[in-house]
């Protein structure tokens, strides 16, 4: 992205930066407390309902605050984005923005999967649903790539590690196989 050069476009561009890092902050926590709830691990304390309903907020705040981000940039009087670039991965000539991009049309699949749930078989919606693990992928790869571009790599870089990591960990747990967690003392086995 070029030099932001009216007052508007800059704090257009501020609204942006404020939202991507608020839909990082839900996508992380979104991801986590999905695995949450499919494994169970929280199940005890919270009980099952609460913990799917505290996972579809934090996937819809996340995605609410993926859209803004996307829109300010449509706001842009000097920004080189438009709908058509939004839409189409690769369009703007960007990586980090075509990163961008395929993690918030995945994060949108997710969520079709998810209203038309019942019109599918339920190997068919937890695979559509699996999706929200690139989506991650992609819009942890779109964020770093695009502090690096606007010279905030240093700012970013702890504080997303700080989540980025963890959610790793739990993503990563997830498919790990139960005899191992149990060896690991992390979940009982059952007997």
């Amino acid at each position: 992205m070029g030099a932001l050069e009216s007052p508007h476009d800059a704090g257009v561009h501020a609204v942006a930066a404020l939202s991507a890092r608020t839909a990082f902050v839900f996508l992380c926590l979104g991801l986590a407390w999905g695995v949450f709830t499919s494994t169970g691990w929280l199940h005890r304390l919270t009980g099952r309902q609460a913990t799917r309903s505290s996972h579809l907020v934090f996937v819809t705040l996340a995605l609410a605050f993926t859209l803004l981000h996307a829109m300010a940039f449509l706001l842009m009087e000097n920004g080189p984005l438009g709908a058509l670039e939004l839409a189409v991965p690769l369009l703007a000539g960007d990586l980090s923005e075509s990163l961008g991009v395929v993690s918030a049309e995945l994060m949108l699949a997710v969520v079709a999967a998810t209203l038309i749930r019942r019109l599918l078989s339920h190997y068919r919606w937890l695979w559509l649903h699996r999706l929200g693990y690139p989506a991650v992928a992609f819009g942890v790869l779109h964020s770093f790539a695009g502090a690096f571009v606007d010279g905030h790599l240093a700012a970013l870089w702890v504080f997303g590690l700080a989540l980025a990591v963890p959610t790793a960990l739990v993503a990563g747990l997830r498919f790990l196989p139960v005899r191992a967690l149990a060896g690991a003392g992390l979940v009982e086995a059952d007997q």
